[in-house]
């Protein structure tokens, strides 16, 4: 519902500048019968807009009061006032004019009724030289004020509708757009009407003013929106406290607050001595690939595959992995996704390290404290990198071992020559592989890309042909799992699940809606032709926040409490025009820094004012779910790295500040991140001695 009252709303925004915009036009002309029978007429069709607009506000007043705020308090108000004024004063005026209004008996046309037809003639025919010198009478003042500021409302809702929304607390907002209706009334008195040829004049400079001045604005903002050269990340954006004591990167300066010692986040490395448990070396190099249907493209990979290498260790294992860079021209780095490594080993360029450059190498060391599923990925230029194969799986398995089968499963789109294929692996096609029936089987889900098959939901994921259990979120176990059957799995990008099963002594199969004619199909025997369940066509959504058995949350008061408003509009980044999502009105490098302090409690909460969904990863820490749309969660503890914030919800979550560091914390739909849907999470008194921009190897979006 909230989408399709947002989609509305927008068009509805449309609609009032298009027609207020007309009757402001109209409102300047000379006050014939006709022209006030078709302001009347675009009075009613303005009015009718406007309420049904209203209409829909109250409809997506229901999932928050956050979610109207800036139309309740800004634009519609805006709107509303010159409509009161219009409906008062011009209204009766127009009725006049149009001759709606006759004399007692009900015969005698008014006098003005006569001058307004003796006028219509008028304009009709050359108007001779004796009342050339005399300007025709214009529309009253009162139609001319409330009509053409009406106009400037509608328009000024369009801007804020498209350009630049309102936010908290709006007094800024709403004095600055008030002031613009003030002026706007103030020039709407206007001059006289002029006659048609003097008029044409006047409207074609107009019209060339205000194009220039729209140009002019376009290209100020495009020239703006540039990325600076070089740019520390300790320079960028506002720093939002979250209501906590102030401090900065360089230790604290708060009034009579303890001294915080500065750390260099280049320091803050994983273990650098001892012999590593498990050692790999993944090299990155351009390789030719081919798709399970035989499509043969170029990828980048690591070690020559795609996915790149299964990595496998266990719980406690010191993990040393050398990264080796043979790509011809572009730099790579190596992020573990959802391990909450130290901040030095976490991989992302010009944040945490330098790219690695052709030619060049890169050790990354640390513990492997958690056990779950993870993937790895380049932090550099990742929308292309990882859409063109540099990822692979990271499982760390607890130290006594597993039993049965464990399949990683990695669901990926490939760029064909005939467009985006959703794929497992590399398989586009159906994948079959033998299991024993009474066999225990984990399937470890990683979904790394946006959904191919639409871009409003996650990954959607079945598994057909027998019950099971979602085992783990984000390498996190979950408490008392129930038995699962013919559900749809909404995987977010980055995100992962771990589905467990006894294999039946029947065919299983885990399928990817964005492409059904492939999937991952179990069989119990290893000969033969199997026929594969079909997929039902509205399977319901599994709903992670009532699944498994509750428990009590480890924290019920925070130290700092920040709100992430995920929005949209048209803008430019970079120089590029786009339709843009942002965070608290902001791109990067213009979004807010969150500062905490290391020990400390703090909420975070997202709300998705956009037209699309948004998987929010924080790097470095795992986060506890506290509530969705403002309902506490109810099922097992639900932990997550990355979180998939559809339009119109609002998400709370909870975590400790334990890992010193910068870290990001951006939409892992990574052309979100790459058009400037970036922030970072920093705590006091550690920097970076990395910078980003095009005059440095570094691009970590």
């Amino acid at each position: 519902m909230y989408e399709f009252a947002v989609n509305v709303d927008s068009i509805l925004v449309i609609l009032l500048l298009v027609v207020w915009s007309a009757a402001g036009i109209l409102a300047g002309g000379l006050p014939t019968r006709r022209r006030a029978r078709l302001l009347l007429a675009l009075i009613g069709v303005g009015t009718v807009v406007t309420v049904a607009r209203g209409i829909g506000t109250g409809l997506l007043w229901s999932n928050g009061w956050v979610f109207v705020a800036d139309r309740v308090l800004v634009a519609l108000p805006l709107l509303a006032v010159p409509m009161v004024a219009m409906f008062a004063l011009a209204v009766p005026a127009l009725r006049r004019i149009a001759g709606r209004r006759q004399a007692t008996d009900g015969t005698a046309e008014t006098a003005e009724t006569a001058r307004t037809e003796r006028t219509e003639r008028t304009e009709r025919t050359e108007r001779t030289p004796e009342t050339a010198g005399a300007p025709p009478a214009p529309f009253p003042v009162s139609v001319r004020v409330s009509v053409r500021t009406t106009a400037v409302a509608a328009l000024l809702g369009a801007f804020m509708e498209y350009l630049s929304r309102p936010l908290p607390p709006y007094g800024a907002d709403m004095a600055i757009y008030a002031g613009v209706l003030l002026v706007a009334a103030a020039a709407s008195r206007g001059r006289n009407p002029r006659p048609r040829r003097a008029g044409t004049r006047r409207a074609v400079a107009v019209t060339a003013l205000v194009a220039t001045a729209i140009t002019g604005a376009g290209v100020y903002e495009m020239r703006t929106s540039l990325l600076p050269d070089r740019m520390s990340m300790m320079g960028h954006g506002d720093v939002d406290y979250g209501g906590g004591p102030g401090g900065s990167h360089h230790g604290s300066r708060a009034s009579g607050a303890p001294a915080v010692k500065a750390v260099d986040a280049a320091d803050l490395t994983g273990p650098r001595t001892g012999t590593p448990d498990r050692a790999f070396t993944l090299t990155a190099r351009e390789t030719s690939i081919r798709l399970g249907s035989g499509a043969v493209l170029d990828a980048w990979t690591y070690n020559g595959q795609a996915p790149g290498p299964a990595l496998t260790v266990r719980e406690g294992d010191l993990v040393q992995v050398t990264l080796v860079n043979r790509l011809p021209r572009e730099g790579v780095t190596i992020h573990w996704h959802g391990l909450d490594v130290p901040n030095a080993e976490d991989g992302v360029a010009g944040v945490t390290q330098d790219a690695v450059q052709p030619g060049e190498s890169h050790v990354y060391r640390f513990r492997a404290d958690q056990v779950g599923t993870f993937w790895y990925h380049t932090h550099q230029s990742p929308l292309v990198g990882v859409r063109r194969g540099l990822f692979g799986s990271l499982v760390v398995l607890p130290p006594e071992g597993t039993t049965g089968e464990d399949i990683t499963v990695m669901a990926h789109n490939w760029e064909r020559p005939d467009g985006l294929v959703a794929a497992f692996g590399t398989s586009d096609t159906l994948d079959r592989r033998p299991v024993r029936p009474g066999t225990p089987v984990r399937l470890r889900v990683v979904n790394t890309d946006r959904n191919a098959w639409s871009d409003v939901e996650s990954r959607n994921l079945v598994l057909l042909g027998t019950r099971f259990r979602v085992a783990a979120i984000d390498g996190v176990d979950l408490d008392g799992p129930s038995e699962l059957g013919g559900v749809r799995l909404s995987v977010p990008e980055g995100g992962r699940y771990d589905l467990t099963f006894v294999m039946p002594d029947r065919p299983v199969l885990l399928a990817d809606l964005a492409n059904p004619r492939a999937g991952l199909l179990l069989s119990p025997g290893s000969d033969g032709p199997v026929t594969a369940p079909s997929i039902p066509p509205d399977a319901p959504l599994f709903d992670p926040a009532t699944y498994g058995t509750p428990a009590p949350a480890p924290f019920t008061r925070f130290d700092r409490d920040f709100t992430v408003i995920i929005d949209d509009r048209i803008g430019f980044h970079d120089g590029t025009l786009h339709f843009l999502p942002t965070v608290n009105g902001r791109g990067f490098p213009h979004t807010p820094v969150h500062m905490v302090r290391q020990g400390e409690v703090v909420r975070m909460t997202f709300v998705n004012r956009s037209h699309q969904v948004h998987p929010m990863h924080l790097h470095g820490h795992h986060a506890l779910v506290l509530s969705r749309n403002g309902r506490p969660t109810t099922g097992s503890p639900w932990w997550i790295d990355t979180l998939a914030v559809q339009p119109g919800e609002t998400y709370e979550i909870g975590f400790r500040a334990d890992n010193p560091g910068v870290w990001m914390d951006h939409c892992h739909d990574l052309g979100h991140a790459a058009d400037g849907m970036v922030t970072h999470l920093a705590y006091e008194g550690v920097s970076t001695p990395y910078e980003i921009g095009h005059g440095t190897p570094n691009q970590p979006e």
